[in-house]
């Protein structure tokens, strides 16, 4: 079977809600093309829109993807979507399980709400990456995130658990109250980083936060071996390579009971 490919034919600047995609079941390929969706104040047939071809329905390709393709994965369940260009807001908003490769930025608000599976984002994630759906009161229930440049301001709020590595710098205000949860940034965090955060786990290179957290220690890096091995084992690539990192554990106001690891 071939991946089901939509080529998007897209030239102007409207938006389009590509929440339809994570909804398709197995059908012919006619009844895709006949497909009617919402663009503009008009409604057209999907071929209109995008070339369509393959039979594979639950491995989605989209090609000559632009920033005006809006929630592309919300609530996905069970496919693989792969995405070569920039997209929209809201990417993976909701999604519950199976994979999305995005081979280019994500626009604001890109996995907000996820509940699980995995998303590599190979480029950057603007403002309120794992932010706050308006339905939900947490950022990220679950699943496994990699970014593989930088993500913006006001991104990760109350995450519950899961998995998030960040190879370039985490912007303003970012993992406000965070609840549980593991997240590696291996470039800058900025200001008010991990606010009234209740606990979870931060590997970061960034040594200037450190003045707010109590030097723990040093003997229990059990966790530390078991995440390093995990997490470069799912990349394949070397994403944690310190042997030896300094451990933290709670900040000097006793609000906060966040285990920080500077490797």
């Amino acid at each position: 079977m071939k991946p089901l490919v939509f080529k998007c034919k897209i030239k102007d600047k409207r938006r389009l809600d590509m929440s339809w995609l994570s909804k398709i079941k197995t059908s012919s390929l006619s009844n895709i093309k006949n497909l009617r969706v919402n663009y503009g104040s008009k409604e057209y047939k999907l071929s209109t829109l995008f070339d369509v071809s393959g039979n594979n329905f639950k491995d989605i390709i989209i090609s000559n993807s632009n920033k005006h393709l809006d929630n592309i994965g919300n609530n996905l369940e069970d496919k693989k979507i792969t995405i070569f260009g920039n997209v929209g807001f809201g990417l993976a908003k909701g999604m519950c399980s199976g994979e999305i490769i995005l081979n280019g930025n994500a626009g604001k608000n890109a996995c907000s709400g996820m509940k699980g599976g995995s998303v590599h984002i190979l480029g950057n994630a603007d403002d309120g990456f794992c932010s706050l759906p308006t339905s939900m009161n947490e950022g990220l229930v679950d699943g496994f995130i990699y970014v593989q440049k930088s993500v913006g301001d006001d991104s990760v709020v109350r995450m519950r658990r899961g998995n998030i590595i960040i190879g370039g710098n985490i912007g303003s205000g970012s993992c406000l109250e965070l609840i549980s949860g593991s997240v590696v940034v291996l470039g800058k965090i900025g200001n008010n980083f991990c606010h009234n955060a209740r606990r979870g786990t931060i590997f970061t290179r960034d040594k200037s936060i450190c003045r707010e957290y109590i030097k723990a220690n040093q003997t229990d890096l059990t966790f530390f071996n078991f995440y390093k091995i995990k997490i470069n084992k799912i990349l394949n690539k070397s994403i944690i390579n310190s042997s030896k990192p300094v451990r933290y554990f709670g900040t000097k106001s006793g609000k906060e009971l966040i285990e920080l690891f500077v490797i």
